[in-house]
């Protein structure tokens, strides 16, 4: 059987749930054909520069008119209909990689490519099955297009969306979860990774991902939470942000919190210090969410754009497994909810009970059933 997997860059977590299927895959069939590809880049640059440059500007700098975008794309208006007719004009473009690859089933993490997928299919030029996959807690009119023989969600709760709404078939529907490592359940030992991190195990420890952030904003944050207590440490990832690497090494050096925090610049470890860590403060991005709830990790949302993380953290506030951050008071709620173990325990169990597990195996078996059929 050979699987293409078709990831995007419009942010990290479409290609870690592509890159953990891929994983499972390889661990479990290794007779398996299986490759990744980015499909906005296999369609060529200015492509991939305009789709993937495009969504990063408006989340960031107009996160209010990309919000409305998303609620009106949501709906059966003139705005969905133009944004569905121009993801298919690139369609052919996926022909060559598909052709070379050939393979009997596609596992799609974008909706924009599940919507090529279909018009190609609908066209007679591909005769390949296709499995869309929703990496976030809410589903989106965009994904929902014929053609596709399977619909993966992140939680059961969604179907009734797909069905009621836009009328997608039950039987098509599969709530297996969002894909990650195995390295975020497999086993682990606090004493033996705080020793290796230079970290205290008895500690209330908070782990900042800081990456996405603004400079300013979490610098301010940081400093707050730092004075407010000296009775936690904190882990501070700030990703590929240099700028903000920098000045938050200032200001611990200045501010003579050295001791108790560890500021990291990019890691490939995450999972160690989501393993250690009793609260996360993060933005509600799909695949973080689901590491956090994998690593039965409370989640503290600093802030979420309105959209698909609005969607994910109005989710994650009703079932208990976060609590949403005042910008001003943010670090006094933080120092609060570790005070109170009772909360944070039920935090945890939440966590735990909206993880479904071995999601990139199930996914393959779905794949291979298809195939079958």
């Amino acid at each position: 059987m050979k699987i293409l997997i078709f990831s995007a860059s419009t942010g990290g977590g479409h290609k870690r749930a592509a890159a953990a299927i891929e994983s499972k895959i390889k661990s479990l069939s290794p007779e398996t054909d299986v490759a990744v590809v980015d499909a906005m880049k296999a369609i060529g640059k200015l492509f991939d520069d305009v789709v993937c440059g495009g969504y990063r500007f408006m989340a960031t700098k107009t996160p209010k008119f990309y919000g409305k975008c998303y609620k009106i794309t949501d709906r059966k208006t003139l705005m969905y209909k133009a944004v569905m007719r121009s993801n298919t004009l690139m369609s052919e473009r996926l022909l060559k990689t598909i052709e070379e690859h050939d393979p009997d089933i596609v596992i799609i993490c974008h909706p924009f490519i599940t919507t090529m997928i279909s018009k190609l299919r609908r066209q007679g030029k591909i005769n390949v099955k296709a499995i869309s996959l929703i990496t976030d807690y809410a589903a989106h009119r965009t994904y929902i297009v014929p053609n596709i023989e399977a619909y993966v969600l992140a939680e059961p709760q969604m179907a009734k969306k797909l069905v009621e709404e836009y009328g997608v078939d039950q039987s098509i529907i599969y709530p297996l979860g969002i894909p990650v490592f195995d390295k975020f359940t497999s086993s682990f030992d606090k004493e033996k990774i705080c020793k290796n991190e230079g970290l205290d195990p008895n500690l209330p420890t908070v782990l900042l991902m800081a990456g996405s952030f603004g400079v300013t904003a979490v610098a301010d944050f940081y400093k707050n939470l730092s004075e407010q207590s000296k009775n936690i440490q904190i882990i501070v990832i700030t990703g590929k942000n240099k700028k903000l690497y920098d000045k938050l090494n200032n200001l611990i050096n200045e501010s003579g919190c050295k001791k108790s925090t560890k500021l990291l610049y990019f890691v490939d470890n995450v999972e160690d210090y989501m393993h250690i860590s009793d609260l996360i403060v993060t933005k509600p991005g799909g695949l973080t969410v689901t590491e956090s709830l994998a690593c039965k990790l409370p989640l503290a949302i600093y802030s979420a754009f309105s959209g698909q993380e609005g969607d994910n953290a109005e989710f994650l506030t009703q079932t208990g497994a976060a609590v949403m951050l005042d910008k001003k008071g943010g670090a006094g709620q933080i120092i609060e909810l570790l005070s109170n173990k009772e909360k944070l325990g039920k935090m945890k169990e939440q966590c735990q009970k909206l993880f479904i597990p071995n999601s990139a195996e199930n996914i393959f078996e779905l794949a291979k059933k298809l195939c079958e059929a």
